[in-house]
């Protein structure tokens, strides 16, 4: 099944907990929860697929970790150009975090 662009970005904040928790906090059961059981399913691989892709971008060193934040994920969103901004900056979000 093809999912729709808006609803994948909806589900990659969601997943991270992007506007719902103070710090990144991925969680499958949110797709679940809001997504159903078989499209939340087919939602969380996609999810940690793209996830797994960021996870692969080192930081650069002797930068910023924002700056590496923000090199990351727009390296990405040029991988994926269906990432909206608020997901780009959810992205950003969780790299950051990762790479304290």
């Amino acid at each position: 099944m093809e999912i729709d662009n808006k609803i994948f970005n909806r589900a990659v904040r969601r997943y991270i907990g992007y506007g719902i928790d103070s710090f990144p906090n991925e969680d499958a059961a949110r797709l679940i929860a809001e997504f159903g059981p078989e499209l939340g399913s087919q939602l969380d691989i996609k999810v940690k697929s793209l996830l797994e892709e960021l996870g692969r971008f080192k930081p650069v060193i002797d930068s910023s970790p924002l700056l590496s934040a923000k090199n990351a994920a727009a390296e990405l969103k040029s991988n994926h150009p269906e990432l909206d901004p608020n997901t780009i900056d959810a992205l950003e979000w969780i790299y950051s975090w990762w790479w304290k």
